[in-house]
């Protein structure tokens, strides 16, 4: 049973890692193409940021945060900046410039817009996972080493597909060719994608069991900790 779960983790994992691939190429070219996409893209992340500045400047708590407050304001600000850039990646703009003068761009981009994905996946799997059983469930990403995880594999990936994404200059192609280009920006992103998420997956399971079989060898139970 320990090996299946590992396995279909793994599987899920990579099928989901190649949807973000996809979803994440497909933004970067609406927020390029479309005012109203970059817009909207760009109030989310700003307002997103924010809040997580909010909650980590206000946090008064005795439950710790999943990460030290340096880290948490690190990347808020990332989503920020983020939502910045996509209010300046007009293709109008940017057109014709070199990849390497596009490519830091669309990296800090394609981050934000890949743990985005990322973790609206993970709390909608969780509560997926939470109608299907009667008893309480245990969450998909719990310890902070499964956030830790999480956070680095998305951050990977948005660097991939974003540095990719602007590399092949996906965003300059014309209506009748950005079919094509997508085609291609998916040919190098997708298996990356798929190699992320599996070892995503096997790994947040692995620490799954692990800290499962290290509660149960304390005699404790993943309860004990609520009551």
């Amino acid at each position: 049973k320990k090996y299946c779960l590992l396995g279909s983790s793994a599987l899920v994992g990579a099928a989901l890692g190649a949807f973000i691939s996809m979803i994440t190429s497909l933004a970067l070219v609406e927020i390029s193409m479309s005012l109203m996409f970059s817009a909207y893209f760009g109030g989310l992340f700003i307002l997103v940021g924010s809040l997580i500045l909010w909650r980590i400047t206000s946090h008064q708590s005795l439950e710790p945060l999943p990460m030290p407050k340096v880290y948490l304001s690190t990347f808020a600000a990332l989503i920020i900046v983020s939502g910045l850039l996509c209010f300046l990646l007009d293709r109008k703009v940017f057109v014709g410039l070199r990849p390497w003068m596009k490519v830091p761009l669309y990296t800090v981009l394609g981050s934000a817009v890949s743990f985005a994905m990322t973790f609206a996946i993970v709390d909608v799997l969780n509560y997926v996972i939470g109608l299907c059983q009667t008893a309480v469930s245990k969450p998909i990403v719990e310890s902070a080493q499964q956030v830790f995880l999480v956070l680095g594999v998305s951050l990977a990936m948005g660097l991939v597909f974003g540095f990719t994404f602007g590399v092949l200059d996906v965003e300059d192609e014309d209506q009748f060719h950005l079919r094509m280009a997508l085609m291609r920006d998916e040919r190098y992103s997708e298996p990356i994608g798929l190699l992320l998420g599996a070892l995503a997956g096997f790994t947040l399971e692995f620490i799954r069991q692990r800290d499962d079989y290290s509660m149960l060898a304390a005699g404790k139970t993943e309860f004990d900790e609520d009551i």
